[in-house]
């Protein structure tokens, strides 16, 4: 094909599918039934998906494709926000979708290796059959692939426990822009012995290398689970609240809801009303332990000296499994946002605790003076800084967006705060990263990218 005067896209498509055979590898309608993104249909512009079976499959494709100054996107589930899986048209995307194995998973070392493709709802079903648990929480955990929570640092809901992805990362293997597999899967909890290899992959978004397979962090499976949804009436009682919550040594969750999230909820006919709306804050407090005999009592204990401290309103307990599906139900609606608020924007940002209420009264002020009838829904995991911001203000229009994403960002950088907590930089806030990251900090990340990937043929339009 090469001396035939076909496109170069072509050529790159036979030579991919001498790589994989044709079952790894999908062209045409195929690539465009996919969308990049999991909120709003983006269809896939890549010229061909390419999906590796093993690493030495990957290793080629990417030697390959370096051999032909090939850009290439790398795609997990797609469940992310910040446009990292956005294909252009003339890309190669490689998916890890048929690297799907779990090959280990040890009690004794609480350790679990896995290729990149395994998605996170497998990998926890899996832990849960060894009496084990893997920490990372996801609303997406169906299809969110752990090579893709690796890439972004996803971190989820139960963060104020056991931390982000990077956290729960012990080893990773990585094929480099040029073909060469990067092998450091560590198990030992201790290994110092120069740098960190492990941690230049997490949360680089697929720029400097494609993670294939990782060994994990697994936690005993917990026995027990304590969960109740408290209505607050002022953020000074819920920030109090998060003080005594952090004294139950098995919190794992502390999840809060403002009034305007709490309220869609309420009223979208989906049976999540637990507590009656109109409180300015909803808070999910979890717990997760082994003493069936104290942890029980612990809880109840804190949720009792929070009545006594007036810090709560109203609250419900969940009594059985079916009842905490039910309570976690209410904060994992991104579905009723999705129905009811399109098209919006979401925001998922980091500020300073104590200051998360003021910034986000300000912020709402100024957008309310522009856009007197939008809509919006906040809530987070407000135990390590993070909250979810959606603004809806009717047709999407960019000229909007654009002005709200001024505002929204203009006011975080008053408060110091990051414009990405967990979700990532991707395509969508490239452009910002300028103005909230200095400029040796961002050259110090461009001498990494330029050392590992010194065409820049991975993720082009990530981050940079």
């Amino acid at each position: 094909m090469a001396g035939s005067g076909a496109p170069a896209a072509f050529s790159i498509i036979d030579a991919l599918m001498a790589i994989t055979g044709p079952q790894g590898l999908l062209t045409g309608d195929d690539v465009r039934a996919r969308s990049c993104d999991p909120l709003r249909n983006v269809p896939n512009l890549a010229a061909a998906i390419v999906r590796p079976a093993s690493t030495d499959e990957l290793s080629r494709i990417l030697r390959l494709c370096a051999e032909r100054h090939q850009p290439v996107v790398t795609q997990g589930g797609c469940t992310g926000v910040a446009g990292g899986a956005y294909a252009r048209e003339g890309d190669i995307a490689v998916s890890l979708e048929r690297m799907t194995r779990i090959e280990d998973i040890c009690p004794i070392s609480q350790t679990a290796v896995v290729q990149a493709g395994v998605t996170v709802e497998a990998l926890r079903a899996a832990a849960a059959a060894n009496g084990m648990f893997y920490p990372i929480d996801l609303g997406s955990k169906g299809t969110a692939t752990i090579g893709g929570t690796i890439a972004t640092n996803a971190g989820g809901n139960r963060v104020i426990r056991w931390g982000m992805t990077r956290q729960n990362v012990l080893g990773v293997e990585a094929v480099l822009a040029d073909g060469t597999v990067m092998s450091s899967l560590n198990r030992l909890i201790k290994n110092n012995t120069g740098y960190a290899l492990k941690d230049l992959f997490v949360g680089s978004e697929g720029t400097l290398g494609i993670v294939s397979r990782a060994v994990v962090k697994l936690v005993p499976a917990p026995t027990t689970q304590s969960v109740a949804i408290l209505s607050v009436g002022s953020f000074e009682k819920v920030l109090a609240l998060l003080a005594r919550a952090r004294q139950v040594p098995t919190l794992s969750a502390f999840e809060v809801m403002w009034r305007d999230f709490y309220d869609l909820m309420a009223h979208s006919g989906t049976n999540r009303r637990p507590l009656a709306p109109g409180q300015p804050f909803y808070v999910l407090v979890e717990t997760l332990g082994y003493h069936a005999s104290v942890d029980g009592q612990l809880f109840e204990a804190f949720l009792a000296g929070a009545y006594e401290d007036g810090l709560v309103a109203d609250a419900v307990q969940a009594t059985s499994v079916k009842q905490w599906e039910h309570l976690w139900r209410v904060r994992e609606g991104s579905e009723v946002i999705v129905r009811e608020l399109s098209p919006f924007l979401s925001f998922d940002i980091s500020v300073e605790i104590s200051a998360l209420e003021r910034y986000v009264d300000k912020t709402y002020a100024a957008l309310h003076r522009e856009y007197g009838d939008m809509r919006t829904v906040t809530f987070g995991h407000l135990g390590d800084n993070n909250i979810h911001i959606g603004v809806t203000v009717g047709p999407d229009k960019p000229e909007a967006k654009s002005r709200i994403e001024d505002t929204v960002y203009g006011t975080l950088r008053e408060f110091g705060g990051s414009i990405s907590a967990e979700h990532g930089i991707g395509q969508h806030k490239r452009a910002l990263l300028a103005r909230h990251k200095s400029a040796e900090e961002i050259e110090t990340m461009r001498r990494i990218k330029t050392a590992l990937d010194p065409a820049g043929l991975l993720n082009p339009q990530v981050i940079f």
